[in-house]
């Protein structure tokens, strides 16, 4: 996140939010390898996260949060990204709900009611999972369908269910309310929040992925599951559909490269740990013990060098994505070619913190012997969730994207839909 003297220079809510989570933040990366081990979704981690302000730092002070600004923020994402990926990934929904709920636009009618509902909601403690995306659908289209029944509810409106599947629910397990894409009577896209204990809901941990294995990424089901009325966002209006930054993959990204930037920070403070509390050296290293080693020191060096890339890459793209935030919260329209370089700025870093920080979670294992494989140390989670984070989003198609941009001036793609080809309803 930053250091006790950088502190100093930030404003009191930061470090108030700091004192606050540092402990929190603490025992977690001191717990993230048990908690690995035994395989099992851990809530009071996540409690001990919100009761300690997490879920709420940009949530605006009048509302119980911290009102960080959305640059102040970012650095507490990375630091959880830091301690435990698990938790960072798991709370991902969250990250972003907060972050559209802030940036609806001020023109909006509807904005003042929407915005005052959830940072109610978020300011008491709830937690916000999703469910958005399944498999065996066709591209564009879910199979999870919003229909509308014949029954009114209390207000007179005709009540709505939910019914369906999805997979990569990540962080539904551990919230209060889950996020939903779905297709309604018309065959629209449509979007709805839905209370995690509502009728109908089944959430299985079934997420089979080598890496982020405790984010709740699994399964989870509706079974005529009522939506409330006002939590029915319009059809085309919800996650990924492009249409804002807030619903676009520049900011989706970026929860992404926060995480990925904490995991190459515990890759070189835990290898350089495991470089001092080495007693035993190979007889043909070029110093009796591994923290005298010039070999070993370039190692680390250089693994330190290439995560101090991956933060400034990082750093790079948050002004930017500050102000077309607060644009769209202003309701002012920006022009398309910002919008394009601020795509085009998300997807060069994801080129430089990606493969920086694959390539340092396999180098330092250079560091030692067959004990840096030790599963009591558990080095090799980093390479495993920094490699599965990364596969979200293919680095070769980003890559093509900015080529063409770079030689065509091709106009840089801003969501994207997932599924089998197929006609399109």
């Amino acid at each position: 996140m930053t250091t006790t003297r950088e502190l100093g220079t930030q404003p009191d809510r930061v470090r108030a939010a700091h004192q606050k989570l540092a402990p929190v933040f603490d025992q977690i990366a001191a717990t993230a390898v048990s908690r690995e081990a035994a395989g099992e979704l851990d809530r009071d981690a996540v409690h001990a996260l919100r009761d300690a302000g997490y879920t709420r730092l940009r949530v605006p002070e009048e509302y119980g949060g911290a009102g960080l600004s959305f640059e102040e923020a970012s650095w507490f994402l990375v630091a959880l990204g830091r301690a435990d990926s698990n938790l960072a990934q798991a709370l991902r929904a969250h990250w972003l709900h907060v972050e559209d709920v802030l940036s609806r636009p001020a023109d909006d009618p509807a904005t003042p009611e929407f915005r005052d509902r959830w940072l109610r909601r978020i300011g008491e403690g709830a937690i916000v999972g999703n469910a958005l995306t399944e498999r065996g659908n066709v591209r564009g289209q879910t199979v999870t369908r919003l229909h509308t029944t014949e029954r009114r509810d209390a207000e007179g409106y005709p009540v709505r269910v939910l019914t369906g599947e999805k997979f990569y629910s990540t962080g539904a397990a551990y919230a209060d309310w889950i996020l939903v894409s779905a297709t309604d009577d018309d065959g629209q896209p449509v979007s709805a929040a839905v209370p995690s204990t509502a009728p109908g809901i089944t959430i299985v941990d079934d997420w089979d992925g080598f890496g982020q294995q405790l984010t709740a990424s699994g399964t989870t089901r509706f079974a005529s599951t009522p939506v409330p009325h006002a939590d029915i966002a319009p059809p085309g209006d919800g996650p990924d559909s492009g249409g804002r930054v807030a619903f676009g993959q520049a900011l989706a990204q970026y929860v992404h490269l926060a995480v990925l930037t904490g995991i190459g920070q515990a890759v070189v403070e835990e290898g350089a740990g495991y470089v001092r509390s080495r007693t035993r050296g190979f007889s043909h290293g070029a110093a009796e013990l591994p923290g005298q080693d010039p070999q070993v020191l370039h190692v680390v060096g250089h693994a330190s060098s290439q995560i101090f890339g991956a933060r400034a890459a990082f750093a790079a793209i948050l002004p930017e994505l500050a102000r077309q935030l607060q644009a769209e919260s202003d309701g002012r329209i920006l022009p398309e070619i910002d919008v394009d370089r601020l795509y085009l700025s998300v997807y060069q870093a994801q080129q430089v913190i990606a493969p920086a920080v694959l390539a340092t979670a396999t180098a330092i294992f250079e560091v030692g012997g067959a004990s840096a494989a030790s599963a009591s140390r558990g080095l090799d989670r980093h390479w495993r969730n920094a490699r599965v984070l990364a596969s979200h989003n293919p680095l070769i198609y980003r890559a093509r994207i900015i080529g063409d941009w770079e030689v065509n001036a091709t106009p840089v793609e801003r969501s994207y839909t997932v599924g089998t080809p197929g006609q399109q309803q």
